[in-house]
């Protein structure tokens, strides 16, 4: 049985600004659900507008509400029933970080239940470890380089800049700068945010072929589906969809089109798409039809990295890196991180659940 559900607001502080966060911080609620063996299931619901979820307000408000109606609970033992009690507060399917959080609860109880660790529980067919990306953050080449040299001798072989914000000349100095650092090795990817028209990203993106970029993540608005599968036949760089994976309908719309799938990839973001489950069924619906797809986090904490790592852990194929290399962005996080990035890698924590140890809560 459930026996107790407990939520625990947080805010986290960016040490520098990232696409999507508000004023460099993140606001969340740590969940905590505790069943009558004194087991705790761990959940993270940190709400981004940005990438289609609810507000921080409405969060906080619906899991105190539904907290309220757990307690006495059994708890669910597959992920099939994770779902159906989950479908019993038809106010989720609108609060897409809630279910999430909630969603990691249950899900972390049940494996621990099944003493398996989450990413089995998930799927049976898993990997002991996932490739990640580094985020790199400055603005000038200079720092760029810098920033992506030190990720090189940390073991990264995948970089990601964010570009779209300046004109496409500063742009193309500063993967230039990235990508003499780097050398020819190391992957470059990038994302727009959906910062550029779709001439906007044809030139672009034909101008900086020389750089042999891995992909474009969102190169132009999330609701433009057209536009990004014209770019995939217009330019070389693979196209990866971000913020339209999250929209309503998305799914569809982006690997059923008459003329083939809207983008080469799909970035799958647990939080917006309301858990670990719809994300693991998106990503086999992908794999069917021949999409990429990678996990990364929508700058959350550290439990819902760690889901996020399961997640990639589970999923088909792990033929991209995922982007889960972010805690070193915050100056202080929710917890210690049981699974930090090792050589351009995260290694899965081989304890049952997510893998948090009792006391993490009070660390």
């Amino acid at each position: 049985m459930l026996r107790d559900a407990r939520v625990r607001p947080f805010c986290l502080t960016l040490r520098t600004l990232v696409g999507g966060a508000n004023g460099g911080q993140r606001s969340g609620v740590l969940i905590s659900l505790v069943d009558d063996e004194s087991r705790v299931g761990r959940g993270e619901a940190t709400p981004l507008v940005a990438f289609g979820t609810e507000p921080f307000s409405s969060t906080t408000a619906l899991l105190n509400e539904i907290c309220a109606n757990l307690r006495g609970l059994p708890v669910p033992s597959t992920c099939e029933d994770v779902e159906r009690l989950l479908g019993s507060f038809p106010q989720l399917s609108s609060a897409p970080a809630t279910r999430c959080g909630l969603e990691s609860a249950l899900l972390d109880l049940a494996a621990q239940s099944a003493m398996r660790p989450l990413a089995s529980f998930l799927c049976a067919s898993t990997r002991s470890s996932v490739p990640v990306n580094a985020l790199l953050g400055a603005s000038e080449p200079d720092e760029l380089a810098r920033e992506a040299s030190s990720a090189i001798e940390q073991g990264f072989r995948v970089v990601k800049v964010k570009v779209g914000r300046r004109a496409l000349s500063e742009d193309a100095m500063r993967l230039i700068a990235v990508r003499r650092a780097a050398g020819d090795d190391v992957k470059i990817r990038i994302d727009a945010n959906g910062k550029w028209t779709e001439a906007e990203a044809a030139t672009a993106l034909r101008g900086l072929s020389p750089l042999n970029l891995e992909l474009c993540e969102q190169p132009v608005a999330a609701s433009n589906h057209d536009a990004l599968r014209r770019l995939r036949r217009l330019v070389h760089c693979p196209i990866a969809a971000d913020e339209s994976v999250s929209q309503p309908g998305a799914s569809d719309r982006l690997l059923d089109g008459e003329e083939g799938p809207a983008a080469d990839i799909l970035v799958l973001k647990p939080m917006a798409l309301g858990g670990l489950l719809p994300a693991l069924r998106l990503a086999r619906r992908a794999d069917e039809v021949g999409v990429g797809y990678y996990v990364t986090s929508s700058l959350d904490g550290v439990v819902a990295r760690l889901g996020a790592a399961h997640l990639a852990a589970a999923v088909p194929k792990a033929e991209w890196a995922s982007g889960l290399a972010v805690g070193q962005l915050f100056e202080e996080d929710t917890g210690p991180d049981p699974c930090p990035p090792r050589q351009g890698h995260i290694r899965l924590p081989l304890e049952p659940g997510l893998g948090l140890s009792l006391s993490w809560g009070r660390a």
